[in-house]
């Protein structure tokens, strides 16, 4: 299989280019190839996810598609993550096509990941893998499908997402509030117990929750009254 990757540059110009052109540059941090725009007979919405990663808009193709943004938003490994910058183009014997990544992101320890879409839980397409398993080869990245687990976990942790925003990040509130929890709490008692303004107490452990630097039952229900603790306390 022959891979070519398309990418825009800084002032709007698109460029193919092999694949192995692209190894160690921060493609990214890249402009977006294409937006996501809504038209008359789209089946699904565009939705908007703010990154609490990188401070930025992700435009998404779908519900389920942004849902997969929240969990890698909140994934302490990912240390960049964009909407797709470039697209794979790929050809053999047999036919050619396009693979449009799903997000392109960067680990803390500096690994660049490409990351496939999973539509309602699925599998990418064969062709799809394997061509981007080609451009990564010779770019030096590295292939993950991004999936967004369902259940009462994916509804705690949309819940706590509300609170991702930086006006949350209190650093006061999180020494008081990681002292408060160093066994397991009821998570809506304790914080309002804290010597901190009305609700921020609260807001703020949502926030500590989102981070993952308090953490609870996640497969149960997450109301005011469930047991939080500080991560690495044993529940």
């Amino acid at each position: 299989m022959e891979v070519q990757v398309r990418h825009r540059d800084d002032i709007g110009r698109e460029h193919l280019v092999p694949a192995r052109a692209l190894r160690g540059l921060p493609v990214e941090e890249w402009p977006v190839l294409h937006e996501q725009r809504a038209y008359k007979g789209r089946k699904s919405k565009v939705r908007q996810w703010w990154s609490s990663t990188t401070k930025k808009d992700i435009s998404c193709r779908s519900a389920e598609h942004a849902c997969a943004a929240m969990f890698l938003d909140r994934d302490p490994r990912v240390a960049y993550l964009a909407a797709p910058c470039l697209q794979i183009e790929w050809q053999d014997r047999h036919g050619s096509g396009v693979v449009h990544p799903a997000f392109m992101a960067r680990t803390v320890d500096g690994q660049q990941l490409l990351y496939l879409y999973s539509p309602a839980g699925g599998e990418p397409e064969a062709h799809e893998v394997t061509a981007a398993w080609e451009a990564a080869t010779e770019a030096g990245w590295q292939v993950h499908v991004a999936r967004a687990p369902g259940g009462q976990l994916r509804r705690n942790v949309y819940i706590v997402s509300h609170f991702r925003h930086d006006e949350f990040a209190d650093d006061w509130a999180r020494t008081l509030l990681l002292e408060a929890f160093t066994r397991p709490l009821p998570v809506g008692e304790t914080a309002d117990a804290v010597d901190l303004p009305p609700g921020r107490g609260r807001a703020c452990s949502w926030y500590l929750l989102w981070t993952g630097e308090l953490t609870t039952h996640w497969e149960q229900p997450l109301t005011p009254d469930s047991l939080v603790w500080a991560a690495g306390v044993a529940a």
